[in-house]
């Protein structure tokens, strides 16, 4: 009994979400998608932390491409939260802010700027 309690307990902060790379970042990283277990995590802790600890010969790179960096600084808002660049991040087929709180069975789609005219 307390064996499941303490189980579900920690199943409860834990979430299993799908991260899918395009162009660039599919390049930069060689994978096309991978899972992450993440424990009471929003999106700014995947991008920031768990992404590039995992790619971590590709992690300053990643900071680079993905958030707005002053002297290698990653810029934050005044909320504190960090500044993409202009790729786009869906969670579900739909844009969040980056404070969103990751929940089981997400996926993430890290997508490119569009360029064009």
């Amino acid at each position: 009994m307390v064996i499941n309690w303490l189980l579900e307990s920690w199943c409860s902060f834990m979430a299993r979400v799908k991260v899918k790379y395009f162009g660039r970042l599919r390049e930069m990283l060689g994978v096309k998608e991978e899972e992450y277990d993440v424990e009471d995590a929003t999106l700014a802790d995947l991008l920031m932390n768990y992404i590039p600890k995992r790619h971590s010969d590709a992690a300053e790179e990643w900071r680079q491409s993905i958030f707005v960096t002053i002297r290698g600084e990653v810029s934050v808002s005044r909320d504190g939260a960090p500044l993409l660049r202009n790729y786009f991040v869906l969670i579900g087929g739909r844009s969040v802010e980056v404070t969103y709180k990751l929940k089981d069975g997400d996926e993430v789609a890290i997508l490119p700027p569009v360029g064009g005219g």
